[in-house]
Formats: structure tokens, C-alpha cells, sequence
């Protein structure tokens, strides 16, 4: 019984919207190695039929059997490492998870607050430092100290916006989180480049010393051919790891994207909450992964607005930036 429980544990696990945002990010991280690694697989592939038709020319030409020895000794090595190669990728596609992590984390530790504070009061807000937005991350403490205070009072007012604040109407850019993610995007692009090029200059050595043992025998002339392939093989694992690394810088505007709007939607309510807006709430239309976070701080503000009373005296006709009251993104 038990383990039937677990097995219908594991497969709701990634219909969650953000749980799927993760596996997509793995997918799409490891992806990357797989295509890197295909093309080494191909290039290879390609030059040994390529020596096989000089061979031929040369007449040189092998044996059905020989033929197939020589295929099968050449790319021994890619067999015998197709454990470490898969092993390799279930690495990356963890590590893309955890990149999707990263992304999500700001976003998981406000909707935590704000679930948790609804039963206990005395729990404080405590932002991430490493992965944190620094827009949302500043702009989310003023709010809640805001929200604590105004709970304490038991009736809400608007509250004076700093002007560097209010001059905002776009998404931002996180520089500052942006090299952070950064870093940990290259640090697997580099795990990755560096095996890639591992497994192409082991086989490009099996593969040059297998073929000037078994031509040599037929024509030493021919062994000049094979030892100055070296730059032939150099050249595909620096094509490979061009590829990684366009591949990963381009991966990283991808999945900064998927938050960036979402960044400002919580923004923007916050400061239209702030401003005397106690109806505004964050509305998520394309972000389905943050969506559920949204929600709950949604559910926190329902219930501030009930918790509190609105003090009408305070309240100003303050009506600028009327867009942030829908805050559709």
C-alpha cells in the first residue's frame, strides 16, 4: 500500500506548473551536452568514412571483416564510456533543475512568508541574498514591513512611495542576479565543454593510432595522411564547445525571460497596494511556473484586507499608474 502511495506521489509530482518549469530546465540544459554530443558522434562518424573512400582510392581497401574490426576498434572507447556519458547527462539535467531553482527561489520564499504568516505572526521575512531579484527582494521588505505595522494599527492607509521606485514601469534588469545566474550557468557549460572535448581526444587518439597499425601495413606512405588529421579532430571539439557556450549564454536570456515579467507583476502590486490600490493583485498570464506563488500571495493580501479596516480619512485620490491595479503581464 505504502508503495503504491509513493508512486502516486511521484507521478503528481511534475504536473505542478513550477515542478514542470524544472524538469523543462534540466531537459533543456542537458539537451545541450546531448546535441554537443551528437555532433562529435557525426563528425566522427563522417571521418572515418571519409578515410575509408582515400583508402579505397589508394587501393588500400579493406576487407568486409576488416572493415568492421576497424569501425568497431575505432569507437571502442565511445562504448566503453556510454555509462559515464549517460551518467553525465542525468548530472546535467539535476543541474538544470537546480538552475530552475535558482530562478524560482524569490518567488518560493515570499509565497512561503506569506502562507505562514497567516498562522504564525511572529515570522520574519527573509530574503535569499545570493539568488535574490534586487528589485522585488527591496522593494518586497518595505512592503512587508509596511503590511506588519499597518496589522499592528489593524487598518490600512497609503503609504509614501520613495520617487526611484515610482519612476519604474518597465521590467527591469537584474544585473547583479543575472551574473550570479551566470556563473552557475558556465560553471556546467564549462563541466560540459571539458567532457565533451575528454571523449572527442580519446577517440581521436584510438582512432589515428588504430589506422596508422592497421594501413602502415599496406602503405607507410599513407601514415602522413593520418597524423596530420590531428587539427581535423581539434577543430570539431573547438566547434562542440563553440556550440556549448553560444547555446548556454543564449539558455541564460531564455530563462531569465521566463521571470523578468513576473519580477515587476509582483512589484507593481505591491507598490499599487502601497499607494491606496487594496484591491490590486498579481495576475500571471504566461508565467504559468510562478503562477502558484502568486496565488499565494494573493490569498495573503485577501487576507490583510479583511484583517484591517481602511482608514478613509488617509486615503488619497492617488490614481497614477493605473495599469499596476490588473498588473496582467
Amino acid at each position: 500500500m505504502d508503495l503504491i502511495i509513493k508512486k502516486f506521489k511521484f507521478s503528481k509530482l511534475f504536473k505542478d506548473e513550477d515542478s514542470r518549469f524544472l524538469l523543462t530546465c534540466g531537459v533543456k540544459l542537458s539537451g545541450i551536452y546531448l546535441v554537443a554530443a551528437a555532433f562529435i558522434y557525426y563528425a566522427m562518424w563522417l571521418i572515418l568514412s571519409l578515410n575509408s573512400v582515400y583508402f579505397e582510392s589508394k587501393n588500400i581497401g579493406f576487407t568486409e571483416e576488416l572493415r568492421e574490426a576497424f569501425l568497431q576498434n575505432s569507437l571502442g572507447f565511445l562504448y566503453q564510456q556510454f555509462p559515464n556519458i549517460i551518467l553525465f547527462f542525468v548530472v546535467l539535467f539535476f543541474g538544470g533543475m537546480y538552475i530552475g531553482k535558482v530562478l524560482l527561489r524569490p518567488f518560493e520564499i515570499i509565497a512561503h512568508y506569506c502562507d505562514s504568516k497567516v498562522e504564525d505572526k511572529n515570522i520574519t521575512y527573509n530574503p535569499d541574498i545570493f539568488s535574490d531579484y534586487k528589485l522585488l527582494t527591496r522593494f518586497s521588505e518595505f512592503f512587508f514591513r509596511y503590511i506588519d505595522e499597518r496589522m499592528k494599527k489593524k487598518s490600512l492607509k497609503p503609504n509614501t512611495i520613495a520617487p526611484h521606485f515610482s519612476k519604474i514601469h518597465s521590467p527591469p534588469f537584474e544585473r547583479v542576479f543575472f551574473f550570479h545566474f551566470m556563473v552557475l550557468v558556465f560553471m556546467l557549460a564549462g563541466f560540459t565543454a571539458t567532457f565533451i572535448v575528454f571523449i572527442s581526444t580519446e577517440v581521436r587518439s584510438n582512432l589515428i593510432d588504430l589506422s596508422l597499425k592497421m594501413v602502415s601495413i599496406k602503405d607507410p606512405t599513407v601514415g602522413y595522411f593520418m597524423e596530420n588529421q590531428s587539427y581535423i579532430y581539434d577543430s570539431v571539439a573547438s566547434v562542440a564547445v563553440l556550440i556549448i557556450t553560444v547555446s548556454y549564454f543564449v539558455l541564460s536570456f531564455h530563462l531569465y525571460g521566463k521571470i523578468s515579467g513576473a519580477i515587476f507583476a509582483f512589484f507593481s502590486t505591491m507598490r499599487a497596494f502601497m499607494k491606496g490600490n487594496f484591491k490590486a493583485r498579481v495576475h500571471l498570464i504566461g508565467y504559468g511556473h510562478i503562477r502558484p506563488h502568486g496565488r499565494s500571495f494573493n490569498k495573503y493580501l485577501d487576507h490583510i484586507e479583511r484583517e484591517c479596516s481602511i482608514d478613509h480619512n488617509d486615503k488619497n485620490n492617488n490614481t497614477e499608474e493605473n495599469f499596476n491595479n490588473k498588473n496582467k503581464i
